[in-house]
């Protein structure tokens, strides 16, 4: 069954044909990964499927009563109502059924009541439950602190108008999966999210099993979730089946075919245009149509394509054997700890990957190699060759009123990259800036072409110590691949934080968790490989937790025989005993091959067709891994329970 349907759809934003005959179908069940080039109409697209936006023309149909759930990059929270408020009020409409059922379980108690009008209350009822059911039930409370806990808003009494664009974005999707739409828009669901909490939604929104179409740029989840990719590319769209490795495969064939027939056009547009040149005796109606043919080979030509945004970053002076050095630092904001003890060098050639939840401090970090903030114990040392260059979160460093043009070339014709000099306007091109784009106000840009004018300024800087706070927001995939193959031929060092797991674990070398307490721990390995380390550490102290409360439970109930005499306490048979013994090392080399398998499958020269086999290998084996981890953590907990309570017996 169709769920919502767009047919032939164009819009123009001024005079740029953004939608060009777009048509798409939403069908029951299916999961649609939304990419493209920043700018290209992804998020209008989603506009136009809620219903917010109204399309130049074309037509948009939905299943009658269709319950859509929508979130936009800047959601509309109520700014007078609390956190838990606007959270709760994901239940929609439920304060009145429940209202309704009232009045349905009164009208059932009256004494007379009888034959058709009862079957009428009885049937009445029966629907009112099921929507009851359908709406969260009769406790959702509970549902509510579960959601905020696991979105990390840690503040639900806070009023709306108080939170920060990354709060109000988790507030709003809380609000969203608790409404139990029948469809999803979700417009970059992972912006302002920490790692773990994305990969908790992607968990959540697998399970659920609700259709959704999603405009995101994390490749883990194309991956992982959608069962199609619908690409949007000078305003058309192309759809492919499968997830993001049958999208990068079969984008490859399309861009092959698309190649050879601009080879074919540039080859009968040279043929054409050497006959213009030589000028046409006379404008008769055959060389008026050659003419025509010549202007139309002219117009036919393909726009500037997001793979050609390729760059790479100067090395900046050379650096010396010591670059970055932490030793000690503490650093506190209102009484509480966000930095406390860390140790920490950074050497040439390194990419230190900062993860951890909101608030834990990752922006202090930086801060704190920048020198723009002082510990409040502890030193930060810097190399004496160290130049450091810096993008930051909140892109400070752009003026809205200026021009590309004015913001990176600072009134010079020319730049200097790489001891050369470049004209600007052709450096500019390199970042998907070409023609009359170059003369566009920062300030009307999207947040990935921001974030492009960023890197073409980084690029100027020279610096030899890169510090990029959130860096991947709002890139497309394209451009996401090239800062991505920039940093890793950086000579420099590289401190970066960053929410998206596949950047991270084809760019980082080592990564530094902060947990929020203010413990730090640094990962020689990839970010996924540490997720489920931090995962499986959650397991077994809830499991040692639980175990502990059961232990607790069963002395307070325990009851001496009449002779006085203890219960007897088992102890473990001397094959559980070698079990236990064998279950640490049996971990380690389980996770150690989870790392190994984490590691290949982030290796680009995986995705190609010759690998199609050990790719199906390796993501069935990296399916199974963590059920594997979690069976021997809960295996060894079972048995430590056992010898600590033949421990506590003897002693």
């Amino acid at each position: 069954m169709t769920l919502l349907q767009l047919d032939d759809v164009h819009l123009a934003i001024g005079d740029r044909q953004l939608l060009r005959g777009i048509s798409l179908i939403v069908p029951e069940g299916e999961r649609i990964g939304l990419v493209g080039a920043n700018g290209c109409g992804k998020s209008t697209l989603l506009r136009i499927l809620a219903g917010e936006l109204v399309p130049d023309a074309g037509e948009r149909t939905l299943r009658r009563d269709l319950r859509i759930g929508w979130l936009p990059q800047e959601p509309r929270l109520d700014p007078a109502r609390t956190v838990r408020e606007e959270v709760s009020s994901g239940f929609a409409g439920r304060e009145a059924v429940l209202s309704e059922l009232d009045a349905v379980h009164e009208a059932l108690a009256a004494p007379s009541l009888g034959g058709v009008a009862l079957e009428r209350l009885l049937a009445q009822q029966h629907r009112l439950e099921a929507r009851v059911l359908e709406l969260g039930g009769h406790d959702v409370g509970h549902r509510v602190e579960a959601m905020l806990l696991a979105l990390g808003l840690p503040r639900p009494e806070a009023r709306c108008g108080e939170l920060s664009g990354g709060e109000r974005r988790r507030a709003a999707l809380a609000q969203l999966l608790l409404s139990s739409p029948e469809l999803l828009l979700l417009d970059e669901p992972t912006n302002h999210l920490d790692a773990q909490v994305i990969a908790w939604l992607e968990d959540t929104l697998r399970d659920a099993g609700t259709p959704f179409v999603l405009v995101t740029h994390d490749r883990y989840f194309l991956d992982r979730l959608v069962d199609r990719i619908v690409e949007i590319d000078d305003g058309i769209a192309h759809s492919y089946d499968g997830a993001y490795f049958d999208y990068v495969q079969q984008r490859a064939e399309r861009l092959e075919r698309e190649a050879k027939s601009e080879r074919t056009r540039l080859n009968l547009l040279r043929r054409e245009t050497e006959w213009m040149r030589r000028g046409p005796p006379a404008r008769t109606t055959k060389a008026k149509a050659r003419i025509k043919i010549h202007d139309a080979l002219v117009d036919a030509a393909p726009a500037m394509a997001a793979e050609d945004l390729a760059f790479k970053i100067p090395d900046g002076p050379r650096l010396g054997d010591r670059v970055v050095r932490l030793r000690g630092v503490h650093k506190a904001f209102e009484g509480r700890d966000v930095l406390r003890g860390l140790d920490l060098e950074i050497g040439s050639g390194e990419r230190v990957g900062v993860v951890g939840p909101n608030g834990a401090g990752k922006t202090t970090l930086l801060n704190l190699v920048a020198s723009s903030l002082l510990p409040d114990r502890g030193e930060v040392i810097l190399g004496s060759t160290v130049k450091v260059a810096r993008i930051d979160q909140g892109r400070t460093d752009l003026d809205p009123q200026k021009t590309v043009l004015q913001e990176v070339g600072r009134g010079n014709d020319w730049v200097v990259v790489g001891g050369r000099g470049v004209r600007i306007e052709g450096f500019l091109e390199q970042f998907l800036f070409p023609g009359g784009s170059k003369h566009s106000l920062v300030g009307t840009l999207s947040g990935g072409e921001r974030n492009r004018v960023l890197l073409a300024k980084l690029l100027m800087q020279g610096g030899n110590v890169i510090l990029l706070d959130e860096p991947t927001n709002d890139l497309d995939l394209m451009s996401l691949q090239a800062l991505e193959e920039a940093l890793i031929a950086f000579a420099g060092a590289v401190i970066v934080v960053s929410h998206d797991r596949w950047f991270l674990d084809r760019v980082a070398t080592r990564i530094v968790h902060l947990d929020g307490r203010g413990t730090a721990r640094v990962h020689e390995g990839d970010l996924s490989a540490l997720l489920e380390r931090l995962a499986a550490e959650e397991r077994a102290a809830a499991a040692a937790s639980n175990a502990a409360a059961s232990t607790a439970a069963a002395q307070r109930g325990r009851r001496r025989d009449p002779d006085g005499a203890a219960p007897k306490v088992r102890k473990l048979s001397s094959r559980e005993q070698r079990e236990l013994d064998e279950l640490p090392p049996r971990i380690e080399a389980v996770e150690a091959e989870l790392a190994t398998v984490d590691a290949r499958l982030s290796d680009p020269t995986l995705y190609t067709a010759t690998n199609r086999a050990e790719f199906d290998r390796l993501t069935s084996r990296r399916a199974a891994l963590p059920g594997e981890i979690e069976a021997l953590y809960a295996r060894w907990e079972e048995l430590e329970t056992v010898v600590d309570e033949a421990r506590r017996a003897r002693g």
